[in-house]
């Protein structure tokens, strides 16, 4: 303290104008030492996670340098650190927020952990895969939707405040347990035998969904230690009402939280071409 107070009282008789100019060096040089050390650890051959672990550790680092260094320059008394520290919080707290709140939420984030990087989540209207938890903002890789169904990534970055984790709901698919039921509806005629559809409909599940329910059972019973999460039965199933004139057979089975929308291709597809053997088999 001592140091930092001679140090400052140094700058007591300099003007605003030097100060700043000053200031200003300092964040040009700090930002330059910042890429160069990018620079170098995008060329050492690390993982991908690495690498982003690195480089953010290295820019929070550099800020913290910056920060120190320019304290000095524009505080005088060791008291003065104190006010000024303390007006200058408080200050900030009010002018920006919106920015302490998102800081907050990534505070939340990395400590109670609602989801990491990887995970496909949906938080308000925005749903992908999280590629980046900032200090203010989640950055995430947009994946398309229809309804609450989740498709294939457009391949849109989306930067997302993280102060929308403290008002909106967080909806994780692959945090903890990574499966997800899903439904497909086959709407029929009343005319149609629907007995030779539902069983065309889950054999045909059979054969495209395969044996996934022992590594779904596996996951589960990992799940169940952190959620209450309980299943009892994890086979796929075939649900029969009426509805406006037609009859709904509804496929219903658990996947990998990433495969429907490949799986509902392959399944649609095979039926279609089963149904298409039988007359007495009509879809509307």
């Amino acid at each position: 303290m001592d140091q930092l107070k001679s140090i400052s009282l140094k700058f007591q008789a300099v003007g605003t104008l030097p100060k700043f100019v000053l200031t200003i060096i300092l964040l040009i040089g700090l930002y330059i030492i910042n890429k160069a050390v990018v620079n170098f650890i995008n060329n050492i051959n690390w993982s991908s996670q690495r690498t982003i672990k690195f480089k953010k550790a290295c820019s929070a680092f550099i800020k913290i340098i910056f920060f120190v260094l320019i304290t000095p320059i524009w505080v005088y008394e060791s008291k003065d650190i104190l006010t000024f520290l303390g007006l200058f919080s408080a200050g900030m707290a009010f002018a920006f927020k919106d920015l302490v709140s998102s800081f907050l939420g990534w505070v939340i984030i990395n400590s109670h952990k609602p989801f990491v990087v990887g995970d496909r989540i949906k938080i308000g209207d925005s749903v992908g895969d999280v590629l980046q938890i900032d200090w203010f903002y989640t950055t995430i890789i947009e994946v398309t939707q229809n309804n609450k169904i989740y498709g294939q990534s457009t391949g849109r970055l989306t930067n997302i405040p993280n102060i929308k984790i403290l008002s909106a709901e967080v909806i994780s698919e692959t945090s903890t347990f990574p499966y997800t039921w899903n439904e497909i509806q086959f709407n029929l005629s009343l005319d149609s035998n629907w007995q030779k559809a539902k069983e065309i409909i889950i054999n045909v599940a059979g054969k495209e969904i395969g044996n996934i329910q022992d590594e779904v059972k596996e996951s589960l019973d990992v799940a169940s230690k952190t959620h209450p999460i309980y299943y009892q039965n994890l086979s796929h199933t075939v649900y029969t009402s009426i509805d406006l004139g037609k009859i709904v057979l509804t496929l219903r089975f658990i996947c990998g939280s990433r495969n429907f929308r490949n799986l509902e291709h392959s399944i649609v597809e095979s039926v279609l071409i089963e149904f298409k053997k039988y007359d007495d088999v009509q879809l509307i």
